[in-house]
């Protein structure tokens, strides 16, 4: 029988960040309420998007993780043909 892989589960609806692990793309992707509500078209997490990459200087840790992975900035989607397959598979 198959896998079913889940995206990963987040502390206090991903508020509560992962510092144990600031290399964890699946943050930025499934965990960030900012970068998620940037994602999705919010006009107020686009404002504290852009003044992070500004003020951070390209972005957060699970930001730059997330680019280095699937090559793609927070701010946009993810194509399903740039989303890698889980190892082992």
């Amino acid at each position: 029988m198959a896998e079913r892989r889940t995206n990963p589960r987040y502390g206090w609806n991903g508020w509560k960040m992962p510092f144990g692990n600031l290399r964890d793309p699946e943050y930025c992707e499934f965990g960030c309420p900012i970068c998620r509500g940037a994602r999705r078209g919010n006009p107020i997490y686009k404002v504290v998007q852009g003044l992070m990459m500004v003020l951070t200087l390209g972005g957060c840790w699970w930001g730059r993780a997330r680019r280095r992975k699937y090559g793609v900035p927070p701010w946009k989607a993810i194509r399903a043909s740039k989303a890698k397959k889980p190892s082992g598979s």
